[in-house]
């Protein structure tokens, strides 16, 4: 039979079409994102997932969340590990891969501590060769604020309530209502955001009508569905007219205010002059303060030492195992049981299961720290919430604000920064206090524990910085740990590895532990 030259061409071309497109169907993947937004507090950690369909092994993929640009991404995760040199900054330390059903194509972005910044919509990209997929995921971010707070001001027969609150988002909603359900709007509202990008809300309403005894401030955040309401009674606007034995009562009261005036200010320089006879036996606060140190010291103090068997991989411990300092490079070390993988801890050698034990931290100015005690069982693997229910007990500086590691996180309002501080553990009373040795104030307890099991030593960094954390000897007035960021080269900015993996660059085969000398003295800065 003859072929004809025209449907040969024809039909070469239609071959050709159909691999194209075949082609540019192997190209691309599938990839389904989350069909509803995510929604994260403030503080606490949330997770966009994603997954390939139909379902397909991402172990051997290039994973990447980016938000507005694919460079610099949020997190990048390729041939097996994360890529931080292409990592925004905003993200370092916060974010990490779960992966674990990467097998099935399913993978999810883990951002911990949320901020106010993370709100918006991440892009997720899964790319093998040529073939590439992306989906899209939505964080909605919230954060309920403080108990609102009234001001109440009378003047000219009206009563003028303030209403104040903090630390709200996004931007709440405003109500004020009487006892009896009646709602009435503010005269004025202001919603400010402030640093972190939380509201500050101020709210003020005028009240002119004099059977109104109660009023209640109520703010809401729509997005959680959660308020907090404050209430306050309105005091009666007018003062009785003064009759003449008012003004009698009136006058006795001014002159028996005279007298009492006059007793308060002779018991005051009595009180000095005491004061005086007290002080001329010690010739200063800080030789109290030395007193109460030396005694705690003698009588109850403890030589705690470090071990390295838990010491996280960035954490590179000194000869004397009293010192440890941070570093951004990762250790290449053996896989323990007892390690901390994931926070940047390490637990004194010391175990107690009895008896009453004392030790002091030297602070200094740096930020970022956790100190205390934990349960020689508790979870190293992973992220677990430091909390009582998961055998923490302990006390941190994060940024300008002091907390006790509860499970709500308590804050402490402190008089003045600690420069050390000292920890205190009674096992047979279940009590753990801490103590600001700088002016020997009380600081938190976590009274009536029941403890079970040993106890250990704990320490903890959440930041590099230049200045050093140090545990003190009982022997050189309760001085040692010290925990810096690594100062031999602070211009040069090394890209941290990612939690739970070895450094690849100058591995050997054999984990070790880098041992910094022992320095003479490891004073606060």
């Amino acid at each position: 039979m003859a072929a004809f030259p025209g449907s040969w061409l024809l039909g070469g071309a239609l071959a050709l079409l159909v691999l194209q497109l075949r082609g540019l169907d192997s190209a691309r993947l599938d990839v389904i994102g989350p069909p509803d937004p995510i929604l994260a507090v403030v503080g606490e950690a949330a997770e966009l997932p994603c997954h390939l369909s139909p379902a397909a092994s991402a172990a051997h993929m290039e994973l990447r969340w980016f938000r507005e640009k694919q460079s610099p991404a949020v997190l990048v995760h390729r041939d097996g590990r994360a890529q931080n040199a292409e990592q925004m900054a905003g993200y370092r330390g916060r974010v990490a891969l779960v992966q674990d059903d990467i097998a099935r194509g399913r993978v999810a972005l883990r951002i911990r501590r949320v901020q106010v910044s993370d709100d918006g919509e991440y892009r997720c990209l899964f790319r093998h060769n040529d073939s590439y997929g992306e989906a899209s995921a939505r964080l909605k971010v919230a954060a309920l604020g403080s108990e609102p707070h009234i001001h109440i001001d009378q003047e000219s027969g009206e009563t003028r309530l303030e209403c104040t609150s903090g630390g709200w988002y996004p931007e709440p909603q405003v109500q004020w209502r009487t006892s009896g359900g009646e709602t009435f709007p503010s005269v004025s509202e202001s919603r400010n955001p402030d640093e972190k990008g939380l509201f500050a809300v101020v709210a003020s309403v005028v009240i002119r009508d004099t059977s109104v005894k109660n009023v209640s401030c109520c703010i809401q955040n729509t997005l959680l569905g959660q308020k907090k309401e404050a209430e306050i009674p309105i005091p009666a606007p007018f003062f009785p007219r003064l009759t003449p034995w008012m003004l009698a009562v009136a006058v006795i009261l001014m002159v028996l205010g005279i007298l009492t005036i006059g007793s308060i200010f002779f018991t005051w320089r009595l009180y000095k002059e005491r004061s005086r006879q007290r002080k001329s036996e010690f010739s200063s606060t800080e030789e109290l303060l030395e007193q109460l140190n030396w005694k705690k010291a003698t009588v109850h103090a403890v030589d705690v030492t470090l071990d390295p068997d838990t010491a996280h991989p960035h954490l590179f411990l000194y000869e004397d195992f009293k010192s440890v300092r941070l570093e951004d490079s990762r250790q290449k070390l053996s896989e323990k049981p007892e390690r901390f993988d994931s926070w940047p801890c390490v637990l004194g050698r010391e175990a107690f299961t009895s008896g009453t034990h004392y030790w002091e931290v030297e602070v200094g100015d740096r930020t970022d720290w956790a100190v205390g005690v934990c349960r020689e069982d508790v979870v190293k693997k992973g992220f677990d919430p430091m909390t009582p229910e998961n055998g923490f007990w302990a006390v941190e500086l994060y940024g300008n604000s002091y907390w006790a590691l509860t499970p709500l996180r308590t804050p402490l309002p402190l008089a003045g920064p600690p420069r050390r501080v000292g920890v205190f553990l009674d096992y047979e009373s279940g009590d753990i206090s801490f103590y600001n040795m700088t002016d020997g104030s009380h600081i938190y307890s976590f009274p009536n524990i029941s403890f079970s099991g040993a106890l250990r030593p704990f320490f903890c960094l959440w930041s590099c910085g230049k200045k050093p954390l140090t545990i003190c000897r009982t022997t050189e007035g309760l001085e040692g740990v010290t925990v810096v960021a690594d100062v031999k080269n602070p211009s040069t900015e090394i890209p941290l590895s990612p939690l739970g993996e070895a450094v690849a660059s100058g591995d050997t085969d054999t984990p070790h532990s880098k041992l910094i000398p022992a320095q003479p003295s490891q004073g606060a800065p």
